[in-house]
């Protein structure tokens, strides 16, 4: 059934329509038709008795008055011996066997209602071959009982109903058709927007990205369809154009370190008795840390944040000021120093959050001109950690900017020492994986950025 049933939305609706159509009408049809049969042979039935109770009278009063037309009749006296017919009876069923008399000591209103078969045996195809419908009674009259029958003759019904059947048969195919009709034309209508919708689709690649799905005036299924496709276009265009610079920022990144690298390694293997092996060892070095430093930092951003366990630890951020403090103390370069207000205990990974100060201390270092200072408070149910440095500052136009990948200012990419350009970027991955923010804010002098984390319980 399934291989036989048409694949197409437009033309399995239309069929579906017009089987539905097909059977409700001839289920219809079919109970109509009993209905309407019943009520007409009641009708039939009770004219029929009425026409009895008429000839009855006629025999009481000795005047019987046989019923005109191909009316059928009997009376039978209570021997079962038939007294009078009418003359189609006979004709009709030349075997004829006389009806019963009434039962001995049935009252004088006795009636019954039986059925008998006429089967005539020259034409068994004719169409009184058939069962009749009988009612009788009892008459008394001349001194003797005598049992009337008289037929109910279905011709009035059969000729109804054959109206009826023949009215139907042509109104059922052609409603039926109708509904295959307004369905096929009411699922094109429909559809039509999903087939826009579909052409639209097959236009956009990757080099079309800025495409569209036109949305209908309805509001319905198919116009949420359209404006959820839109809304999937959208991010698919903004991951496409955030990795086409994302790529062509690591690319350049990667370059500088690498071309330093090999140029470093081909001047002294060109000048082998006079290089510095020892230098050149060192330079390569640096360079080899800053490509890992820059490959481990792709790699944490390249994790999906939903595929990250949520932190469960317990981490005092006090703690973690102090540590790293401690460590800048003891390399060179700009004085840090701290000014903590007391614990300030945070549910997440330790390892993650040393680097989100790590990577803003290290910002500050390359930028400040003799001092970072590092500020820890308690404030609203969140623990606020500021990083300050007494450097040129960020502008108020790039403090969003500034978080992009491989994204520098001017007055960095000249002074920068270092830095994979992917710090601060890290920084606010790692602080809203905490279900926290990291922004750049006003400062007296320098940059001054605050970090704000959720305490423990909040």
């Amino acid at each position: 059934m399934t291989g036989r049933w048409p694949s197409s939305v437009r033309r399995s609706t239309a069929l579906s329509a017009a089987l539905l159509c097909a059977v409700v009408f001839t289920l219809g049809w079919l109970g109509t038709r009993e209905l309407l049969s019943a009520q007409l042979s009641g009708s039939a039935v009770s004219a029929t008795r009425a026409q009895l109770d008429g000839l009855a009278e006629t025999f009481r009063a000795g005047r019987p008055v046989p019923p005109a037309g191909d009316a059928l009749f009997e009376v039978v006296d209570d021997t079962g011996r038939p007294v009078a017919s009418s003359e189609n009876l006979r004709r009709w069923d030349p075997a004829w066997t006389p009806l019963p008399p009434a039962p001995a000591g049935a009252p004088s209103d006795w009636s019954v209602t039986t059925k008998a078969t006429l089967r005539p045996g020259d034409h068994p195809q004719w169409r009184e071959y058939r069962e009749y419908t009988v009612v009788g009674k009892v008459i008394e009259g001349g001194g003797q009982r005598l049992t009337l029958y008289l037929f109910v003759l279905p011709w009035d019904t059969l000729r109804t109903l054959g109206t009826f059947d023949d009215t139907l048969a042509f109104f059922v195919p052609l409603a039926v058709l109708i509904t295959a009709l307004v369905a096929w034309f009411a699922a094109g209508r429909a559809l039509r927007p999903v087939e826009a919708i579909r052409r639209e689709l097959a236009e956009v690649s990757g080099s079309r990205l800025d495409r569209r799905v036109p949305v209908p005036p309805s509001r319905d299924e198919v116009a949420r369809l359209a404006i959820t496709t839109n809304a999937t276009l959208d991010r698919l265009q903004q991951a496409h154009d955030q990795q086409e610079r994302f790529v062509a920022d690591a690319s350049h990144e990667l370059r500088s370190p690498l071309a330093n690298l090999r140029t470093g390694l081909e001047v002294a293997l060109t000048h082998a008795d006079r290089a510095d092996w020892p230098a050149v060892a060192r330079r390569s070095l640096l360079d080899i840390q800053r490509l890992q430093r820059i490959t481990a930092d792709l790699l944490q951003l390249a994790v999906d944040p939903a595929e990250l366990p949520a932190p469960e630890g317990i981490v005092d951020l006090a703690d973690v000021v102090g540590e790293q403090v401690a460590e800048r103390a003891l390399e060179p370069g700009p004085a840090v120093v701290s000014d903590v207000d007391g614990q300030a205990e945070v549910v997440g990974e330790p390892v993650q959050l040393e680097r989100l100060l790590r990577n803003l201390l290290d910002n500050a270092v390359r930028h400040a001109r003799s001092s970072v200072t590092v500020r820890l408070r308690r404030e609203a149910g969140e623990a606020v950690l500021e990083v300050i440095d007494d450097g040129p500052g960020i502008p108020a136009e790039d403090r969003e900017r500034v978080f992009d990948r491989f994204a520098r200012l001017d007055d960095a990419r000249a002074r920068d020492a270092g830095g994979t350009g992917l710090g601060l970027t890290l920084a606010r991955d790692i602080a809203v994986r905490h279900g926290g923010s990291l922004r750049a804010e006003d400062g007296e002098t320098g940059a001054r950025l605050v970090a704000r984390l959720p305490l423990r319980g909040m």
